[in-house]
């Protein structure tokens, strides 16, 4: 439903609501993005809003700043941006430290508390690799295939691909 709102409408949502909120406004891509920055914002002070993808978080952030809107920052996925000339800087924009919030998260001490919850210790044990850089060695080819896509305008998605049909799940 959020997609379907301009951005226009967004910005004057967020102006209207300065009426009643003293607070600063955390503009984020999606909702596992809310979810994630929640944990590390005091919610008294700061407002998430769910933009629906990066492209309309800035443009959000662009129409607020033009009005010289006080309080508002837009945290968004660095995505390919560092190889990239880029469109848009501003003070209030903030980039992840890598490509997005998951390969953040494979890059810190978080992720060995991910694989005690959620993977099972009988096959961590007998993984021979680090996990890692299995990952990592296995996510450039597919970084590539879109970086390419992205240069190219092929528009390559990865959406309702069943990986089991080419991927063997029992040695990545």
């Amino acid at each position: 439903m959020r997609d379907f709102l301009t951005v226009d409408r967004v910005a004057n949502q967020i102006r209207l609501r300065r009426s009643t909120y003293t607070g600063t406004f955390l503009l984020v891509e999606g909702s596992s993005d809310k979810t994630f920055y929640k944990r590390f914002v005091d919610q008294l002070v700061c407002e998430l809003v769910e933009t629906s993808g990066k492209q309309r978080a800035i443009e959000i952030l662009k129409i607020l700043e033009q009005s010289n809107f006080q309080g508002v920052l837009a945290i968004v996925d660095a995505d390919f941006d560092r190889f990239e000339t880029l469109l848009y800087t501003s003070p209030n924009l903030l980039c992840t430290d890598s490509h997005d919030l998951e390969t953040m998260l494979i890059n810190s001490p978080a992720f060995n508390k991910v694989l005690a919850e959620f993977g099972s210790e009988k096959k961590i044990a007998q993984f021979t690799q680090d996990v890692r850089l299995v990952l990592i060695k296995n996510a450039m080819s597919v970084g590539y295939l879109l970086w390419i896509s992205k240069c190219d305008g092929l528009n390559l998605t990865f959406e309702g691909i069943t990986f089991s049909k080419f991927i063997n799940e029992q040695t990545l």
